[in-house]
This record gives C-alpha cells, structure tokens and sequence, in this order.
C-alpha cells in the first residue's frame, strides 16, 4: 500500500517540478538566476505534505494530480516560500554554496540576493491568490508568512543570551519552521475539498505543526554532529550565539556552563555537550515527543488510510534519524 502511494507521490512531484520549471521573470537580467533558483529544490518536503493532504479526503483519487491541478500549482508555490527563506538565509548566514551551488550573494552580491528572495515571495503571493477557494485562505497564507518572520526575528532577538529559555526556543522555532509545515499541510486540503472537515483540517494543522518542530529539533541536534557530513557546515549555531536546546539544557542545568558558552569557543561547548550525553538525550526525547504527536494528530481523524501510512512512513523515517 505504501509503495503504491509513494509511486503516486513521486509522480505528483514530478508535476510540481515541472511546474517550478516552468516560472519565469520578466526581470531580464536576472532571468537565469531566477531559473537556477527554483531549479535547485531539495527533497521537497513540504510541498510532498501539500500533495499528501491533497488526497488526504477519504475515497480521494488514485490518479496522479494534472499539471494545472490547484494542488500541483499550491504545491510549487509553498516550495516557492521556503526557497525564498533560503535565499535569504543563505545572505545572512553568509552561505557560499547551497545543495552544491554557488549561493546568489556570492555572485551578484546582498542586494540581488535579497531581492531576488523577495521576487519569489512576492510571486509565491500571487500564485497563491490567483488559486485561493476563500479569502479566508489567502489570509492564512498571509499570516503564517507574518509568522514564519517572526519566529526568525524571536531567535535574532535571543542571539548571546545565555538566560534564554527552552520555552523561549519552542516559540521561535514553531514560528521559524513549524508554521510553514502546518501551512503545507493545511494547503493541500483546503485545495482538494470545497468544504474540508474540522477534523480533517485539525489534523492537517497539528500533524504539520509537531512534524516541523520536529523537524527542527532534530536539525539542531546535527549541528553538533561533527562526525556527520550532512552537507552542512557544523557547530554554525553556536558559533553565531544561536542557543538551540541542547545548549539551553544545559544552561538551565548547570551554572558553570554559562561561563564556557560566554567564552565563544563553539569547540568548548561541544566539549561538555560530548561530556554530558543526556543534554542531547534530552534534545531527542523532545523530538520524539513531538513526533508521537504527530501520529496522534492522525489517528482518529477522517484520512484516506493510504495517505495516513505514508504520513506515519514520513515519521517513523524522521524519528529514526533520533
């Protein structure tokens, strides 16, 4: 069953990476950046959780979406907004290279940079309302964009405090990253039923917000993870005072080791971390906990069976990585 619907999903994306490829600007300097842009997708997670709640109606079709299928075109633009994100963290993270290519300011400098991550956004917009069911829906997208800011601008704001708290993090990170999970999800749904169940649309809403913390979460914990090549430069969050959990369990627990963090030596806090294991313990248990809650989120909602084991799939392959 679940290889069915995997089959069905990566023929789905297929449509959404054609339908990516397919976006041009007008702006004719920047025509083949803009193209590159979009071009250099990731894995897709998100607009793979579109596509999911896209059949997540009960009795929804076992037939790949069509091209021109609001759930295709909602689908490419949520992937429009997190590569967006990207192209501007990739400025402020001063970034040389993002999935094996040289990043936008690298070439062209912050300016283009930034302004080419805000044509995307401003073109995920536009796509978005030329399809929106509702204006409730446009709203939604709206807002959680409002949100996904200021969960950026929370964790800015917590840079080099070391009273920072675990609940201080959860809140930057649910905006950060969770929200535009929870949009995915909500999205595909709201694209595929005229009238969706609040059952249906509250699972949607709580499995992507405890998957994206999750998703987070563990993301966090690679950082100290020297031993793994991810693709990723490591020790990067301490290294620019971004205290992720597995320091601020240890901030909270140990006084001494305000002291060691306030030195910015990301190498010495990896040091106690490497010398007290249940701090990263601790950060894993919480990933755990929020992806329990995400299969909890499915369980006694109205899913298409089918859609709810490769969710449950998604999971279980996120919690092995904890």
């Amino acid at each position: 069953m679940i290889h069915g619907q995997r089959a069905l999903l990566d023929a789905d994306l297929e449509q959404v990476v054609g339908r990516l490829h397919s976006e041009e600007t007008s702006v004719a300097p920047y025509r083949e950046d803009y193209r590159r842009l979009l071009d250099n997708h990731g894995k897709m997670i998100r607009a793979s959780l579109v596509l999911m709640f896209g059949r997540a109606q009960a009795g929804s079709s076992s037939e790949p979406f069509a091209p021109e299928s609001p759930v295709v075109t909602g689908a490419a633009a949520i992937e429009m907004l997190h590569l967006a994100t990207l192209v501007h963290d990739d400025v402020l993270d001063e970034a040389d290279t993002r999935r094996g290519q040289p990043t936008v300011h690298t070439i062209h400098g912050n300016k283009v940079a930034i302004y080419l991550g805000d044509l995307i956004l401003s073109r995920y917009m536009e796509i978005m309302a030329s399809i929106a069911p509702t204006t409730s829906f446009i709203q939604e997208q709206a807002s959680t964009v409002c949100e996904i800011v200021g969960g950026e601008l929370l964790q800015e704001s917590g840079r080099g405090n070391t009273s920072v708290s675990r609940n201080y993090y959860e809140h930057a990170i649910q905006g950060k990253t969770a929200a535009l999970f929870r949009l995915a999800c909500t999205t595909g749904v709201h694209l595929s039923v005229d009238s969706p169940a609040p059952e249906l649309l509250a699972a949607a809403h709580d499995f992507g917000q405890h998957l994206g913390m999750a998703f987070q979460i563990i993301d966090d914990i690679g950082d100290f993870d020297v031993a793994h090549n991810s693709g990723k430069p490591k020790l990067e969050d301490i290294r620019e005072q971004i205290y992720t959990l597995p320091v601020i369990l240890g901030l909270e627990s140990d006084p001494a080791f305000h002291k060691i963090v306030e030195l910015r030596d990301p190498l010495k806090v990896l040091d106690y971390l490497q010398a007290h294991p249940q701090l990263i313990e601790g950060t894993k248990e919480a990933a755990r906990q929020e992806i329990s809650q995400a299969q909890q989120a499915l369980e006694s909602a109205p899913i298409n069976p089918k859609v709810a084991s490769i969710l449950n799939a998604l999971a279980r392959k996120l919690a092995a990585q904890v």
